[in-house]
């Protein structure tokens, strides 16, 4: 077995963005063992907007998403990534202006401040205070993570905001692209009082959506592209794919009709504007859009009653269009979905796709990660009797915010990765996402030449 100290020197030049696949000399110890390297890119700065609808039936949907910011904030806070963070509301009479933060001093947002920044100090960004009083749970913030007592106070928009949503518009204006000169066509340029420096010429920007209703401009407005040109077009010719869009929005529980982790890909077949090319089930999606059945939003035990969110089919397909992630405002809670917004906030991809991934070895029964599979030495401690840790694919990569130490990167639905059969991809969650410039290397057991099962065919 080749032992973990050898690992980085066996694997050779690293494709970025991609599986750099070792040539028969990396393998020459072991062939039934295959080593896949992979690096990680990502911004180095962002400029993440929240959109947040702040009418009467919002306030459930507010504390979800200020309780689950841990989720979205542990992977930015501990990638190194520069960020500023602001918070509108899509109230035409808040204009698009950021919102102020008025809560305890805190170091790095004084009197004024209008967005989060690193300044902001954050020791624990895994504190988690949902169940606390408020009181409480500001102490424990101030104690613990002073940038989530930001955020939450920001994010805490209020619910007596206008019934009508305008997400689009307001984006608009806070980024200075609502209005165009009349001599150039372009932009103005012009922001609301308050908003300078949130926009950085060299950052990314990433736009999300939190609203039970869908944009307000859906009967007479501009169709989504035109903002899609619009956003995109703040980083110039050749940078448009620095700009995306993420939505938490209400979309139908209904089993004819594709969830939300589903709708992107066949949406995507519907942009050319061939009926050809579009997906089987691109009409029903197309219906659902335009629908406005949505969903009901479950509170929680001695909450408010059941609401109902209506389906967000201008922000789905907005985020789609800039490849961005969308959620149902429905779940119970949003974990996973912050979870995938922060790492998507900064820059880093989650998937990586093994090169070999039909040779892996997964035993006669062809089940993953069970039993009969032959395993690998992952935490080299000289047996393979630790259950959840030696497996058929060991991964190192390197804890975000660590020292630059390779450590074993647990097998987790929350906290590690999980393997996609169908796809070949790791996928990666918490706070284990690699970090920008990281390199992720990843050992996994083939099936011997002689071994007569063949899972192609169960």
């Amino acid at each position: 077995m080749v032992k973990r100290l050898l690992l980085a020197a066996l694997l050779g030049a690293v494709a970025v963005g991609g599986c750099q696949c070792p040539d028969e000399d990396l393998n020459r110890f072991d062939p039934t063992i295959q080593k896949d390297a992979f690096e990680q890119d990502g911004e180095a700065r962002v400029d993440i907007l929240w959109v947040i609808d702040n009418s009467e039936s919002m306030l459930q949907e507010q504390n979800k998403v200020s309780n689950g910011f841990a989720d979205f904030f542990g992977t930015l806070i501990t990638s190194n990534v520069d960020y500023h963070i602001g918070v509108i509301t899509t109230d035409p009479l808040d204009g698009g202006a950021l919102r102020t933060y008025d809560g305890p001093t805190v170091n790095g947002c004084g009197p004024d401040c209008r967005y989060l920044t690193n300044a902001v100090t954050c020791d624990n960004p895994d504190i988690d205070v949902s169940e606390a009083t408020n009181d409480a749970a500001e102490q424990l913030l101030l104690d613990n993570c002073q940038a989530q007592l930001v955020f939450r106070n920001l994010i805490s928009a209020g619910i007596d905001g206008s019934p009508f949503e305008e997400g689009f518009r307001q984006t608009a204006n806070a980024l200075g692209v609502a209005t165009l000169d009349e001599d150039t066509g372009l932009p103005d340029g012009v922001i609301p009082d308050g908003n300078s420096g949130f926009l950085r010429d060299d950052a990314a920007l990433y736009i999300i959506y939190v609203s039970d209703e869908d944009e307000g401009a859906k009967e007479d407005g501009e169709p989504v592209h035109y903002y899609e040109r619009l956003f995109e077009g703040l980083k110039g010719r050749g940078d448009e794919r620095r700009v995306s869009v993420s939505a938490i929005v209400g979309w139908p529980k209904d089993p004819g009709i594709p969830g939300l982790d589903e709708v992107c890909p066949i949406l995507e077949t519907t942009f050319d504007g061939r009926q050809d090319t579009n997906d089987p089930e691109a009409q029903v999606v197309l219906e659902a859009m335009a629908g406005e059945t949505g969903c009901e939003d479950q509170p929680d035990p001695g909450e408010d009653p059941v609401t109902r969110a209506e389906t967000g089919g201008r922000y789905v397909e907005l985020a789609c269009r800039t490849g961005g992630v969308v959620t149902n405002m429905c779940d119970t809670d949003y974990t996973t979905a912050l979870d995938s917004l922060g790492a998507n906030a900064a820059g880093l991809k989650r998937k990586f796709i093994l090169s070999r991934v039909d040779e892996l070895d997964i035993g006669d029964d062809c089940v993953y990660f069970n039993a009969d599979d032959e395993k690998l030495d992952c935490n080299q401690d000289g047996d393979l009797d630790d259950e959840g840790i030696d497996l058929a694919v060991c991964v190192l990569g390197v804890p975000l915010g660590g020292d630059g130490q390779k450590l074993l990167v647990p097998r987790s639905e929350r906290n590690g990765w999980t393997l996609e059969p169908a796809t070949g991809a790791l996928n990666f969650r918490g706070k284990f996402v690699p970090a920008p410039g990281t390199t992720l290397e990843v050992e996994y057991k083939l099936r011997v030449e002689t071994d007569p099962t063949d899972c192609s065919e169960q």
